[in-house]
């Protein structure tokens, strides 16, 4: 691939990535990239945020980010509320959040979180819906 087939903000992200990566700190990471791509450099906000994303200065360092946590777990996310909203969505599908979370017993963010995460629904006319349909769910649809 050519120099001239790469964005120029693509290239100064993985400039900034490899800088990032040798422990230069983000103002003088500006100061090489406004040097060498002068008026198409990218924004002060931005070069900080991207050296921020990548600012790992050794693999040991994000290691220590991608670890288990020790913070309280999760309660309200369980199989048994999937099960259960699964049960109560798909017996009712014009059920509102709102009135899925008092039943179970769960928050309105927890049973949002489970009903778009977990299961894969959307709203769509006031109807939950699978977010991807099979062929046959697509073909009853055509027929109706």
């Amino acid at each position: 691939m050519s120099e001239k087939e790469v964005p120029s903000s693509v290239a100064q992200r993985i400039i900034i990535k490899f800088l990032s990566r040798e422990g230069i700190k983000p103002a003088e990471i500006l100061r090489r990239l406004t040097a060498q791509f002068g008026d198409e450099t990218l924004s002060r906000p931005r070069v900080f945020a991207w050296h921020k994303e990548f600012g790992f200065t050794t693999l040991e360092e994000e290691a220590k980010v991608n670890e288990a946590h020790n913070r309280r777990p999760r309660t309200s996310i369980t199989e048994d509320n999937i099960r259960a909203i699964r049960q109560l969505v798909e017996g009712d599908r014009r059920l509102t959040v709102a009135e899925i979370s008092s039943v179970v017993g769960i928050s309105y963010g927890s049973a949002q979180a489970i009903i778009t995460d977990q299961l894969g629904f959307r709203k769509v006319c006031a109807r939950w819906v699978p977010r991807l349909l099979t062929a046959e769910q697509k073909l009853t649809r055509l027929q109706i």
